[in-house]
Parts: structure tokens; sequence; C-alpha cells
């Protein structure tokens, strides 16, 4: 019977812990939206996108200016070279990575392909020392591998699809990106 008391009582601690535990934060399934709408940061990226991805309402962006000279995007909490980036995105135009590489990358990531619709690429997490997700990476090339474009999502918002959300912004960059050369 005694050995009962102590077991009853831990039962009963933890049930009032975990009803007064915060339940956790619901999940944000907002769509990213058009990802290139104005006002747009770096000459091409939407600002609300970009505050949806990473959870920022007020972030620093700096990169091109023009979306005809595209080469490079970086996301902030602030100015400060301290701060650590949250959201990359970078063209690489001609690709100086060898094609078999980028699968071997592929595989050590545990990568998945992107969709057909969007074409060749892949996406992978990214995870914290804990072994825990904190974002997501996508890479994405032309059918003929000169050109690549590769997004980062360092540390996502809170609730988000990290992976969802790198895809969506490969998805709506392509187009305007990843174009062959003639």
């Amino acid at each position: 019977m005694r050995a009962r008391a102590p077991i009853f009582l831990l039962a009963a601690t933890l049930g009032i812990i975990t009803a007064c535990s915060p339940p956790p934060p619901p999940r944000d399934q907002r769509p990213l939206g058009v990802v290139t709408a104005s006002p747009g940061e770096c000459g091409l990226i939407s600002g609300q996108a970009i505050s949806r991805a990473t959870g920022l309402d007020d972030f620093y962006a700096s990169g091109t200016r023009t979306v005809s000279h595209f080469s490079h995007c970086i996301v902030s909490k602030s100015a400060d070279m301290q701060e650590p980036v949250r959201l990359s995105f970078e063209l690489h135009d001609p690709l100086q990575f060898s094609l078999d590489g980028l699968e071997r990358r592929r595989v050590a990531d545990k990568g998945t392909a992107l969709p057909a619709e969007i074409g060749p690429g892949y996406s992978a997490l990214l995870r914290r020392e804990d072994g825990e997700p904190a974002g997501a990476y996508v890479s994405a090339w032309t059918a003929d591998g000169t050109k690549m474009l590769s997004i980062r999502l360092y540390l996502g918002a809170s609730g988000r699809d990290h992976r969802a959300d790198v895809i969506e912004f490969a998805r709506q960059l392509r187009p305007i990106l990843l174009t062959s050369r003639s």
C-alpha cells in the first residue's frame, strides 16, 4: 500500500505540471504568397514571404539590388555582423560544382528530389547541434547544369514547414533566375 502512495503522488504531480504547461504554438500553414511581390528585398524577394518564412517582422536584407544582375540575398535580424544569417539566396552562374558532386551531397544530407514540375534539384533539412531540425535548404539547377539556385533557411519560423518554404521559394524563383543559356 505504501508503494502506491509515492506513485500516485508522482502521477498527480506530473498531471498538474502538464496541465499548466502552455500548448505548443499552432502550426503556421499560411502560404508564402507571391515570393516576388512588392515591396521586394534585394530587388526581387517579397518582404512578406521573408517575414513568414523566418518569423521576423523586422529584418535586414543585403545583396543584389536588381533582378537582371541577381547574385545573392542575405537576411538577418539586423545589420550587426554578429547577427546570424537566417535566410540566404545565392545564384551560381556559372555553376562551379559538378552534378555528381551535388548528387553525393544530396545523399549525404538525406535530401529528397524536388517535385518533377519544379525541375532538377533537391531539398534537405538543416539541423541544430542537438540533431533537431532548425531549417531547410534547396539546391535547384538548370537541366543543362550551367546555373544553380541555392536557398538556405537556417532558422525558420516556429511552427512552419521549413522544407515546404524553401521549395516554394525555388518553385517561384526558378523561371526568373534559372533560365538555360541560349
